[in-house]
């Protein structure tokens, strides 16, 4: 039981950490986004991304990214975030409605629960936030979602195969959508 104990006191070090390196890295890269870019977004944007391939893969087909159209592209980036967190919900709701040996994962599964309770309500408020052309609080609330999945990420030693995709995809376009709010301001 001890052993147990001291890991999840390492895994809120951890925790700690990764949250402050994850704001440290969103405040480094709100400066990355040129409000009116030229040319194609996803060459200037995609590579600076989380995870680059799932940003060319999610947006390449998307109308505004030929048009230039960065507010058209945050509103894009905005409904995939919230769809893969809508989705993710889903998820972990499912898991936990089927036993879990390892009680360790089943408290990080109901922790995840509510991250991504909260997650889906800061993407609608983000979302309504853009709506009105509010982007500081677009951003901020985008923000906030992300960090959301980042904290249920850092509860496992590993992240569950079926959850991984998922977390990834409302990382990257929640992350994304800030840095685009951000530089709409």
């Amino acid at each position: 039981m001890l052993e147990g104990s001291e890991k999840w006191k390492g895994n809120k070090i951890t925790k700690s950490l990764y949250s402050s390196l994850f704001f440290l890295s969103f405040v480094v890269a709100l400066f990355v986004i040129p409000p009116n870019v030229k040319g194609n977004i996803l060459d200037d944007i995609c590579p600076q991304s989380l995870y680059p391939p799932l940003c060319f893969q999610m947006l390449r087909n998307d109308p505004t990214v030929s048009k230039g159209d960065v507010h058209g592209l945050l509103s894009t980036v905005l409904h995939i975030a919230q769809d893969n967190t809508t989705t993710t919900y889903k998820l972990v709701k499912s898991i936990l409605k089927k036993p879990i040996k390892d009680p360790n994962v089943k408290a990080q599964m109901t922790n995840c629960f509510r991250n991504y309770s909260d997650a889906a309500d800061y993407l609608n408020r983000s979302i309504n936030f853009y709506k009105s052309g509010d982007y500081k609080n677009t951003s901020l609330y985008s923000s906030l979602a992300n960090n959301e999945s980042i904290l249920c990420n850092h509860g496992f030693v590993e992240v569950p195969s079926k959850l991984k995709p998922l977390t990834e995809a409302v990382q990257e376009f929640s992350n994304f959508s800030a840095r685009i709010a951000d530089n709409l301001k």
